[in-house]
Parts: structure tokens; C-alpha cells; sequence
């Protein structure tokens, strides 16, 4: 079971740390990163919904998006590379 602090339905609560954003969206590698911040966040989200909205990138296969943890990466990594364009908040849809 998930604590949503990050989710009230679609949208989201709050913005990313600052230090979150440059870290997660810096150039090269990030994975470590994005997994320090995981953690230190406590960032997870209804299964569904996460997947839902990944499925809209295309690209990932159907059995990629089975996995929750590398959902919960690849989430929070697009929302901090979209937060350091100047989009803080995120709408799964």
C-alpha cells in the first residue's frame, strides 16, 4: 500500500523540490539521482494512474508499464525534466 501524497486524482498536490528538479533533470544519467529522490519523497501514486499516464508517451511497452518501481522512476523524472522547462505541476491523464 501507497501513502498518496503526491496525487489527489489526476492532478498534482505540490512542485517538486528545487534540488529535485536539477538533479533528476541534469544532462547524462540520472538514475541515481532519481532514486535518491524516490526515496527522500516518498513520490508514489495509484499504480493505475502512473501507468495510464506513461501509456500516453509511447514509449514503453505494455509489459514495461507492468512494473510499478521503474513507473515510479520514469514518473518522476519526467515530471522533474518538465519542471525545469517551467512546468511545476503534473496532470496524469
Amino acid at each position: 500500500m501507497y501513502r498518496n501524497l503526491w496525487f489527489h486524482g489526476p492532478h498534482s498536490q505540490c512542485e517538486l523540490p528545487p534540488g529535485c528538479i536539477t538533479a533528476c533533470s541534469a544532462s547524462g544519467p540520472v538514475d541515481d539521482a532519481v532514486d535518491f529522490w524516490l526515496d527522500r519523497l516518498q513520490f508514489d501514486g495509484p499504480a493505475w494512474l502512473i501507468r495510464q499516464h506513461l501509456k500516453g508517451y509511447g514509449a514503453w511497452t505494455q509489459a514495461d508499464l507492468c512494473d510499478h518501481q521503474a513507473n515510479r522512476r520514469r514518473l518522476l523524472w519526467l515530471w522533474a525534466c518538465s519542471s525545469h522547462q517551467g512546468e511545476p505541476s503534473l496532470v496524469l491523464e
